[in-house]
């Protein structure tokens, strides 16, 4: 009887942290799905639209934490951008990153690049054209360059304000 209960408590124990494990995982939230497109390019200084950094990523790559604190140095300091993570990690993330590339109009980059995690892509919202590719680059200054190369396609492409 006692190896019995004892077994018992052992798989209640077991069940209660693997459900514990999995609740969690259920319940998190991914900031940038949250947020509607326009949210994703508007700036908050006039119309001006924030320049994209779309990073293909992967929790599993190794590339993807090596660039990580560059990446989220590039958003407290530079203002005007905005850092999008495609997570495709598995295949139902990888398709809801599709659709995210879809809703903003950066398919091309997405397909060219699914399968090449740490990837970071500099884009110009308006065009969607992609001024440069990094990969697995964690060097601050060749960031800010392309970001501001990027800027400027974005301003030659702003109608005059009167």
């Amino acid at each position: 009887m006692l190896k019995k209960l004892l077994v018992f408590l052992m798989l209640f124990s077991f069940m209660t942290i693997t459900v514990n494990d999995c609740q969690a995982g259920l319940f998190k939230r991914n900031k940038t799905t949250k947020r509607s497109i326009k949210e994703e390019t508007k700036s908050t200084e006039g119309q001006e639209k924030k320049i994209l950094l779309v990073e293909i990523f992967a929790s599993w790559c190794p590339g993807c934490k090596n660039i990580q604190p560059t990446l989220d140095q590039l958003t407290k300091e530079v203002s005007g951008i905005n850092l999008i993570q495609l997570d495709v990690s598995t295949p139902s993330k990888a398709k809801l990153a599709a659709k995210k590339a879809q809703e903003l109009k950066i398919e091309e980059f997405y397909e060219s690049n699914k399968s090449k995690t740490a990837t970071v892509g500099v884009i110009v919202p308006t065009t969607g054209e992609v001024v440069t590719i990094f990969q697995n680059n964690n060097k601050l200054t060749e960031y800010k360059s392309a970001i501001d190369e990027a800027k400027t396609k974005e301003k030659t492409l702003q109608p005059p304000q009167a």
